[in-house]
């Protein structure tokens, strides 16, 4: 009985023993979650200190809040608790004045209002009353966000989460050192300056979203050879192509640095819009409009009498389509100007697209020779001026491609009418990298 005692003893400390040890357990990892984050109070004091703001006497316990709020950086009454841990939004908010009051307004008023609309995904989150400084802010790198994947032109904030002591310590940090920020698109996206492409010294910056397989691949010059007195001669830089890098060398167009500031976007929207019509195709609903969507991004468009040849030629592969009985619909299609270079007195863009053949009555395994004489898979996907080859596709199986998409015009006159004027659908050709 005595042994049975002490063990039933013995048993009830350990019980009581472990209990304790989770209690402590427990409590000390709430302290520790406690001191991770900084309140608006410690955020202010660090900010004000960094921008050399003395702690001013007024209507708040901390000296350096009412700093802030006579510096024009914190607006009175905006943050409801200055002890209470302060959230990514409102860092941002703050970052952003601060830096203002150090610098001025430096971000341009169309890249926010493309920023507010395009770049953060989770905007709509946000106090309306913050979501400019918040975007200002993403602009001016001082926080990176949260990616949404592969071929994202978007990032979240999560501007309710909170900031860890050693976050706000790096943000404030950015304030006087710009080196230590994130870099940014001049369209407003994150750059990616690690683990960066082996040829990324040929393009002006490698996006964070966009993988390596966006850029390994040759571009059209480089498959190019160059005859002169029945002699192959090297491909001359700035005459017969342009890097991505150089491109705004180039004196194709006069003053094409202008250009290409003014208009990218333009075009690299034109190259989307038709890249997603061109793998979105459906014989039962295709219509006019997809007909005029399409030749709206042509650089043959409002071109007399050029538009009426794309138009003819865009109603063909309708009707041709249709007789197959195709259906085509894509996952994703991303282009960033980053990719813009010359080559033969056209400017070209990089495409990526993740797309299947849903249904076509089109052989997958038709030969070379009649794929070339007839052009039959033009009747899957429509290409102005080439053949388009996709052979072994499987109808169901999603499949990936990279393309350069030929951007120009016929009268060199207006770079708002660049369109499309040629696309490479033929997948053989970009199935080998630079080193392979």
């Amino acid at each position: 009985m005595k042994v049975k005692r002490v063990t039933k003893l013995i048993n009830l400390l350990l019980i009581a023993v472990i209990f304790t040890t989770s209690v402590f357990t427990v409590s000390d990892k709430s302290a520790s979650a406690a001191t991770t984050y900084i309140t608006v109070e410690a955020f202010a004091k660090m900010l004000a200190n960094e921008i050399e703001l003395k702690s001013v006497t007024g209507t708040e316990s901390s000296g350096y809040v009412n700093a802030l709020i006579t510096a024009g950086i914190l607006m009175d009454g905006e943050i409801i608790s200055y002890t209470k841990n302060i959230s990514r939004a409102d860092a941002l908010v703050l970052l952003n004045r601060a830096d203002e009051y150090l610098y001025g307004d430096t971000i341009e008023a169309d890249l926010v209002k493309l920023a507010l609309k395009e770049r953060i995904s989770d905007i709509s989150s946000i106090d309306k009353a913050k979501r400019t400084d918040v975007v200002e802010a993403y602009l001016k790198g001082f926080m990176n966000g949260y990616s949404n994947g592969s071929y994202s032109m978007n990032r979240q904030i999560k501007g309710s989460s909170k900031v860890s002591k050693e976050g706000a310590l790096k943000c404030i940090k950015m304030l006087k050192n710009k080196t230590l920020r994130g870099k940014i698109s001049p369209d407003g996206q994150l750059i990616r300056t690690t683990n960066l492409p082996k040829y990324a010294n040929k393009f002006p910056y490698i996006l964070a979203s966009y993988p390596n397989t966006y850029y390994d691949w040759k571009l059209c010059y480089e498959n190019a050879t160059k005859t002169q007195d029945g002699k192959k001669v090297d491909l001359v830089n700035l005459i017969d192509y342009a890097l991505p890098i150089y491109v705004e060398k180039t004196t194709i167009y006069n003053n094409f640095p202008i250009a290409k500031n003014k208009y990218l976007d333009t075009w690299v929207g034109k190259v989307k819009t038709y890249m997603e019509n061109v793998f979105n195709v459906d014989y039962r609903t295709i219509d006019d409009e997809w007909i005029d969507t399409v030749l709206a991004t042509d650089s043959y468009y409002a071109q007399p009498p050029y538009e009426d040849i794309a138009r003819a030629e865009i109603v063909g592969y309708v009707a041709n389509m249709k007789g197959n009985k195709t259906i085509v619909e894509c996952d994703m299609v991303a282009v960033d100007g980053s990719t813009l270079y010359f080559f033969n007195d056209d400017y070209y863009l990089r495409v990526y697209v993740k797309y299947r053949v849903v249904s076509s009555v089109v052989p997958s395994d038709i030969t070379t020779a009649k794929l070339i004489d007839e052009w039959p898979q033009n009747k899957i996907l429509y290409s102005r001026g080439d053949y388009v080859d996709i052979r072994g596709f499987q109808v169901g199986q999603w499949r990936e491609g990279y393309y350069d998409v030929a951007i120009a015009e016929p009268n060199d006159t207006n770079g708002a009418s660049l369109g499309v004027s040629y696309v490479n659908l033929n997948e053989s050709s970009y199935r080998y990298r630079r080193d392979n």
